[in-house]
C-alpha cells in the first residue's frame, strides 16, 4: 500500500531540490499543468514540465548557496523563503507554493528581494530562457537591454539609497 503524500512532504522534497539544485526532483514535486508566475512580470509565465523543465535547469544554473530559512504554511499553501546568491550579489526568493488535491504544486508565485538581486535574476535568466526557447535574438538583446538596468540598480543601491535612510 502507498503511503498518501502530504502537501509537507511535497514541500520538504521542494527544499531539498532546491538547496541540492536536484532539477528531477524540482520537477516530481510539480502537477503536470503546474504554473510559475514570474517575479519580474504578470506577462510572463511558464506553465507545465517542458516550460518549468527550461526555467528550472537555467535557475539551478545561475543560484549558489542556497540556504532554505523559513516554511510556513498549511495543506493548501505554504510558503518558502530561501537566501542565495546570483552571479555575486545575494538574494533572498520567497515562493508561494498552492497544492493540488495530490498535494503536487499547482502554482508556484516568486518575490524576489532586493532590488539588485532581483536584476541580477533578469539578467542572468531571461537571455538563457530566450536561448532554451530558440530565441537566439531575443537572448542578444535582452543581454544589452538589461545591462544599463544593472549598472543604474547597483549603483543606486550602493550611492543613492543609503542618502534616504537615518543618518548614523
Amino acid at each position: 500500500m502507498t503511503a498518501l503524500r502530504t502537501t509537507e512532504a511535497t514541500t520538504e522534497q521542494f527544499c531539498r531540490a532546491v538547496q541540492t539544485q536536484d532539477v528531477d526532483l524540482a520537477m516530481s514535486t510539480l502537477a503536470d499543468d503546474a504554473v510559475l508566475r514570474s517575479p519580474l512580470t504578470d506577462r510572463v509565465r511558464f506553465t507545465g514540465h517542458a516550460e518549468l523543465r527550461k526555467l528550472i535547469e537555467v535557475a539551478y544554473g545561475h543560484l549558489e548557496n542556497v540556504s532554505v530559512h523559513t516554511e510556513v504554511g498549511d495543506e493548501r499553501t505554504r510558503v518558502v523563503v530561501y537566501t542565495a546568491r546570483i552571479r555575486g550579489v545575494d538574494m533572498e526568493e520567497t515562493a508561494v507554493l498552492r497544492f493540488d488535491d495530490r498535494a503536487r504544486i499547482s502554482e508556484v508565485t516568486m518575490f524576489i528581494r532586493p532590488l539588485p538581486g532581483l536584476v541580477e535574476v533578469m539578467g542572468a535568466f531571461g537571455p538563457d530562457i530566450a536561448r532554451r526557447n530558440g530565441r537566439p535574438g531575443a537572448a542578444r538583446l535582452l543581454s544589452v537591454l538589461t545591462k544599463p538596468l544593472l549598472a543604474m540598480v547597483k549603483s543606486g543601491d550602493r550611492f543613492a539609497v543609503p542618502l534616504a535612510g537615518p543618518k548614523r
